[in-house]
């Protein structure tokens, strides 16, 4: 296999992106796991990695050769660039650095093409039914983030009401969000966001989850082999590039087609509920308003 030569500013995830599909299945799936890894991948050889991903260090070491790295030494230092987590203005200036003026637009368009085509080897059909049928038993969808997943909270709480299910947004931060986690019930199902390192309102949802037995989906993008055992699906999804400007383009993706996915679960219900929510519109606004999204 011819290993290409990778330009300064391609980071590992990029790497594993685009040269995924040449890689053998089993080098693949090495790459894939060290994603989740991360910096922590730095501090191992390559038999301790080997052990950690159950695979062999001849394989790790190939893996790095596939990917395009001279070896395992500069595989271990892109992974430390992909753990970096510089200040957002840091993070705005290398974006502009990789897109000069005249091409932001263009850039942008293909990073979000990229990471739609990642998206769509990261999460399966039967990993996002399972999601999708976990939510459907529930009375009620809860759905967690904080920050700018706050507002991604909201919007797939305002969706999935739309269509007939009762749902609720939890956005609170500090020792508000015990009052928050107080509405939770058993017959809830959460959907979670939680991207790079775990953060202490993840561990406390999912601790009182697991009391409540409330089943949880994960959306995330490298904390899915870390919080396997705490989850009942995963579904895997970046925010663009690491260490440039985070980009949501993708969990809305996942979003919208999990909520079209619920309606379709019970498609009376849904189209009911939208009717209504018309229904009311028109008697606000004086005129008919179709309602023309979920």
């Amino acid at each position: 296999m011819a290993h290409l030569v990778a330009s300064a500013t391609d980071t590992y995830a990029e790497r594993v992106a685009e040269r995924g599909d040449d890689l053998a299945p089993a080098e693949r799936r090495v790459a894939e796991l060290l994603v989740d890894l991360g910096p922590e991948a730095t501090l191992l050889s390559a038999a301790a990695l080997a052990e950690q991903l159950g695979t062999s260090d001849a394989t790790v070491v190939r893996t790095a050769k596939s990917l395009g790295y001279s070896g395992l030494a500069e595989m271990r230092r892109a992974l430390a660039a992909y753990g970096d987590n510089p200040p957002l203005g840091e993070r705005l200036r290398r974006t502009l650095e990789q897109s000069p003026g005249g091409d932001l637009f263009a850039s942008a368009i293909r990073n979000h093409l990229a990471a739609i085509e990642t998206l769509t080897r990261n999460v399966s059909p039967s990993a996002f039914q399972e999601a999708v049928a976990i939510l459907a038993g529930a009375d009620r969808v809860v759905w967690r983030g904080v920050g700018p997943s706050a507002h991604l909270a909201a919007y797939g709480q305002l969706l999935t009401q739309r269509i007939g299910k009762p749902s609720s947004a939890l956005v609170h931060t500090g020792t508000s969000f015990a009052d928050e986690l107080l509405t939770l019930a058993p017959n809830d199902a959460i959907v979670v966001f939680a991207y790079g390192q775990l953060q202490s309102h993840v561990r406390v949802l999912l601790g009182h989850a697991e009391t409540l037995n409330a089943p949880v989906v994960l959306i995330t993008d490298t904390l899915g082999r870390k919080l396997d055992d705490a989850v009942n699906a995963t579904l895997q999804c970046g925010r663009g590039a690491p260490g440039l400007f985070a980009s949501h383009a993708t969990t809305l993706v996942v979003i919208e087609a999990v909520v079209v996915a619920l309606a379709a679960t019970n498609q009376a219900e849904a189209e009911s509920s939208l009717t209504n929510l018309n229904e009311l519109r028109a008697a606000l606004a004086g005129r008919r308003i179709d309602v023309d999204t979920p």
